[in-house]
């Protein structure tokens, strides 16, 4: 209750020096609370009563974290100016600009970037505030992140660049914002897996559709010799292979196998992209590397709606 009423008389008015009545211990739960609720008056008072501007909790999370982590952009600005540790790590390897980054908190994010914080720092998994807000679809940061002198191509340790993982997500102001930072479109992971292919891989037709307006190659191929089209057709994403063949995607294409993307669509069951392969010119003749016709795959599939569909465009054995 007197250290209640010690923080009480402070807001209200009465002289700072009363602050340093409080013990060391007490200032721990003070600073990190006030900090959180954004109490600027009060955060001052504290820090001018002597208490320790890195003070952490169990965690080894900061004050300047908790502020952070809930937009207190003018609670961060003080206790940068009270010499708090920017790029401080707490227990998981996270800083205050990853908890600010993960919320979206976009006025922090900006305080912390003007500062000095490094975005390029990664956690304990890998992450960096760039990667977070590329994959959590915060354009604005991502933006103001490639403002301050991040890679716009740099990988994670997955090997995967901000823009996959934005295609993967579908998330066209994010891929709009990395591409017009020069994000590469068509470089791959370690499997050659490119952003167009993680777009297609998910269906995402509208991410389809900006990559290659913007100049992703569509025949692009993974180090299995699956393209964009083979990923979309394999996941049975019609809408996607679509697009995909209306933008220039190769209907006779081949993967490391040898086995054609009309055989694949038949055994993958999709009557709707069989008829769509057929009506874009996919070769009925072409056979595998076993030499098995789509005629002979569909008969094996059993369906008979796509049995009739490959007999009716002259599929033989």
């Amino acid at each position: 209750m007197k250290i209640l009423h010690l923080i009480k008389s402070i807001v209200a008015g009465l002289t700072i020096s009363i602050v340093a009545q409080l013990s060391f211990a007490a200032d721990i739960p003070y600073l990190l609370t006030a900090a959180s609720k954004g109490d600027v008056a009060t955060v001052k008072a504290i820090l001018d009563g002597g208490a320790n501007v890195n003070t952490k909790d169990e965690n080894d999370i900061t004050a300047l974290m908790y502020a952070a982590r809930k937009d207190n952009a003018d609670v961060v600005k003080v206790l940068l100016e009270k010499g708090a540790t920017i790029d401080a790590k707490d227990k998981g390897g996270w800083t205050a600009l990853m908890f600010a980054t993960k919320k979206n908190n976009v006025d922090t994010v900006k305080v912390l970037l003007e500062k000095g914080a490094d975005p390029k720092i990664r956690d304990e998994s890998g992450w960096s505030a760039f990667g977070m807000a590329a994959t959590s679809g915060h354009a604005e940061t991502v933006n103001l992140m490639i403002q301050h002198g991040v890679d716009a191509n740099a990988k994670a340790d997955d090997g995967k660049t901000a823009l996959m993982y934005a295609a993967k997500s579908g998330d066209v102001p994010t891929i709009s914002a990395l591409m017009t930072k020069g994000a590469k479109a068509n470089t791959g992971d370690r499997l050659g897996v490119s952003p167009l292919m993680y777009a297609a891989r998910e269906g995402h037709v509208d991410a389809i559709t900006f990559m290659i307006d913007q100049g992703a190659n569509t025949n692009l191929q993974d180090l299995s010799r699956w393209t964009a089209l083979t990923w979309a057709i394999k996941k049975s994403h019609a809408d996607a292979a679509k697009v995909l063949i209306n933008k220039g995607a190769n209907v006779n294409h081949e993967d490391s196998e040898g086995t054609p993307l009309l055989q694949l669509a038949v055994d993958n069951g999709s009557a709707e992209i069989v008829r769509l392969l057929l009506a874009n010119k996919a070769n009925i003749k072409a056979r595998d590397k076993y030499g098995l016709t789509a005629y002979v795959y569909a008969l094996k599939k059993g369906d008979a709606e796509i049995i009739q569909l490959i007999k009716d465009a002259g599929g033989k054995y």
